[in-house]
């Protein structure tokens, strides 16, 4: 009641008694969210990326797929996270490195296009929504302006030689150039729900945080053989989280990573939300810890568990990065995303406040801890205490879903309202 009170008469100033009395907004202590109700807002607004598997793609991926060592492009999905909305626009938060380079200059790729890159865009209700025109024509390292186009990239990847500018496909390595932060958008006439920002400075070491994402089982290492995983068709969303261990101030020599933190992430998770334990995004996943074992590259998070914590590191302001990140994984700062899109006077209204009660009941998964058996062909889901693959986000054969031709264009339905209960 009093709260409630001070709350009401916080707007006004008070003259009593010959004294000028000014109330102050009062802001509440923010409630934390169950882990379920966390996966619940993680399920809605957590997005899967991937290049369509034009002819051409399937070919390059089945070539690599024969010989590893094949230095041409490697289709590789990623997350992201719904961060705004405009209209019928939605705005997809994700990291530079899951549109390589190569993909977006090689014209054979997108012969059904002319030549013009075409990205795939999976919301929880399964539905692909195709996003045409993806390359900003910005190159790698980037080149002039960003405009807030279809794609935004703050910056980029692509196959350096080591030390160099200059890219070459046959001995080169995959390199970040810039801020590892994009904006990718896709259209829908379906309201589905904005995952709301919090405030990154907030997060303390210690505390926990949860990352959403669509991890790539075929960049695990089989426990049996040691060696990557065969094609694997079926793919499970997952929430990870872990504690906080140390953060920094965002430097572009770092690409922009300052939150490092134990979890059980994987590759295929890059781009996905880091949520505080109040259901806001605080941070882009993007890099795995250098000690867990690597299948397939260590650009996008690494695969495998997280070796245990070797906690040497300096603190205060003698943080050392590359000590930080060979030890834990590591993320994007939200608030210095949202202070490059200031800089280059970008305006987007992002959500704040929670989805509705009623919202996050709707996308509830009970996290029973149970192991589930895999099958032939399937994956073994591990189940751990500090990750949850959803049953209820699944897509039972990736390869199929983005093998899509352009005249096969998402039809939205009329938008259900103003919530988002969607959900099957």
């Amino acid at each position: 009641m009093l709260y409630a009170f001070l709350k009401k008469i916080s707007k006004y100033s008070i003259f009593l008694g010959g004294i000028f009395l000014s109330f102050l907004p009062i802001n509440p202590v923010l409630a934390k969210l169950s882990p379920e109700e966390i996966n619940s807002i993680a399920r809605q607004t957590t997005v899967l990326i991937a290049p369509a598997l034009t002819p051409e793609l399937r070919e390059d991926l089945e070539e690599n797929r024969k010989n590893p060592l094949i230095k041409s492009g490697i289709w590789n999905p990623g997350s992201g996270v719904i961060i705004a909305k405009n209209g019928n626009k939605y705005y997809v938060l994700t990291v530079a490195h899951n549109f390589l380079q190569r993909h977006l200059d090689n014209k054979k790729y997108w012969q059904q296009l002319g030549g013009i890159p075409y990205y795939g865009i999976r919301t929880y209700d399964g539905k692909v929504h195709i996003v045409k025109d993806v390359n900003d024509g910005r190159g790698c390292p980037l080149k002039g302006n960003p405009k807030l186009a279809v794609l935004v990239r703050f910056g980029c990847r692509d196959r350096f030689i080591m030390n160099t500018d200059i890219v070459d496909y046959t001995i080169g390595t995959d390199q970040i150039r810039g801020i590892d932060l994009a904006i990718v958008t896709f259209e829908s006439k379906k309201n589905y729900t904005v995952a709301p920002l919090g405030d990154a400075s907030q997060v303390k070491p210690g505390e926990r945080v949860y990352i959403s994402g669509w991890p790539d089982p075929e960049r695990e290492k089989d426990p049996q053989t040691g060696r990557c995983r065969e094609k694997v068709a079926r793919r499970q969303r997952r929430l990870a989280w872990g504690p906080v261990i140390e953060k920094m101030n965002p430097d572009p020599q770092h690409q922009g990573y300052s939150i490092f933190y134990t979890d059980e992430t994987a590759a295929g998770m890059s781009g996905g939300p880091v949520f505080d334990s109040n259901g806001r995004v605080v941070g882009s996943h993007g890099l795995g810890s250098q000690n867990k074992p690597q299948c397939g590259g260590n650009i996008e998070a690494g695969s495998g568990s997280e070796s245990a914590a070797n906690t040497n590191v300096s603190s205060g302001n003698n943080l050392d990065f590359n000590k930080l990140q060979k030890q834990y994984s590591s993320g994007q700062n939200v608030d210095y995303f949202q202070k490059l899109m200031a800089e280059l006077n970008f305006s987007l209204a992002f959500r704040r406040e929670l989805p509705p009660p009623e919202v996050i009941k709707a996308g509830i998964s009970q996290m029973n801890k149970q192991k589930i058996a895999s099958t032939s062909g399937k994956v073994e889901f591990d189940a751990r205490e500090d990750v949850f693959n959803d049953p209820n986000d699944v897509v039972d054969d990736i390869y199929k879903l983005y093998t899509f031709e352009l005249e096969n264009l998402i039809r939205d339905e009329p938008s259900g309202g103003t919530g988002s209960l969607l959900l099957d």
